[in-house]
């Protein structure tokens, strides 16, 4: 009795191969299945050869879309010739789309390498980016205080040549003297930047209590004011600061180090050590001989 067409279906399911075509197709199918897995071990797998197999289903439900998978999958090694290709320096075997799709990863390989090299290169410019704007800042501070001193030139020459001098003209010219002979601290710090900067930076911290390069990461106009105020009071010939000053002035620079320099410390809780020891100073007698 022949086989029925049913039967030879099932049979074609159970051994994992295409189930559709005609019955003569699917006895030839069958009997090649039979004939590869009565071969020898050696002849069926090659150690050193690695297979991928990809296919695409429509189907939602998991087992659906795994039965999908293994039809096409068979259907794909049973019509299907294979073609052995050199794809990017490496050998590769598969249906025709297969090499194609090698290729493809590994080319978004290589793209993932390079996004990785840029991303990199990113980073590294974020950083000088910020390193820019903290000299911006730095600048900025310090700009406040060169207008002081040109304005200055400009009023002391209406006094000195024009003899036509305001009130103006006079509170100008004490506030860029008080800047032409006092501390700078933005502008100071960017003196020992470089090869050619200056190397003595023991001398900057004995007027400012920082080192140069923590200076250059202050933003904060009133901190750099009390760092001015040490530095003119430290420098003074005709006048002695007080040990009170000096040592009020060590407690700010302390807590202020401790502080999150994003932070604005005159701006919060009123148990802010920073913004006491910022007051505590500024309500000190400086001098010695200051009434």
């Amino acid at each position: 009795m022949p086989p029925k067409l049913k039967d030879l279906q099932k049979q074609c399911k159970a051994a994992r191969l295409d189930h559709r075509g005609k019955i003569p197709e699917l006895i030839q199918r069958l009997k090649d299945h039979k004939d590869r897995e009565e071969s020898s071990p050696d002849d069926q797998e090659d150690p050193k050869c690695d297979a991928i197999l990809v296919t695409q289903s429509k189907v939602s439900s998991e087992e659906e879309t795994k039965r999908d998978a293994k039809d096409a999958f068979g259907q794909a090694l049973a019509e299907e010739e294979l073609d052995v290709k050199m794809v990017m320096g490496e050998l590769y075997v598969g249906n025709p789309h297969g090499p194609g799709l090698a290729g493809l990863t590994t080319e978004v390989a290589s793209l993932k390498g390079e996004v990785n090299s840029l991303e990199g290169e990113v980073k590294d410019l974020k950083g000088e980016v910020n390193e820019l704007r903290d000299h911006v800042s730095t600048l900025r501070l310090a700009g406040q205080e060169y207008r002081r001193v040109r304005n200055r030139f400009i009023s002391t020459f209406k006094r000195d040549k024009l003899d036509d001098m305001t009130q103006s003209d006079l509170d100008i010219i004490r506030e860029g003297n008080i800047t032409a002979h006092g501390g700078d601290a933005a502008v100071d710090a960017l003196l020992y930047e470089g090869v050619e900067g200056r190397q003595d930076t023991y001398a900057f911290e004995e007027l400012y209590g920082m080192h140069p390069s923590d200076v250059k990461k202050i933003t904060h106009k009133e901190t750099i004011d009390i760092l001015n105020l040490h530095a003119g009071v430290r420098a003074d010939n005709d006048k002695t600061g007080t040990d009170e000053f000096y040592k009020r002035f060590a407690d700010f620079i302390q807590a202020f180090k401790r502080s999150d320099p994003k932070v604005n410390y005159l701006i919060g809780e009123s148990t802010n050590v920073t913004r006491a020891a910022y007051w505590s100073l500024l309500k000190c007698q400086r001098y010695t001989d200051s009434a």
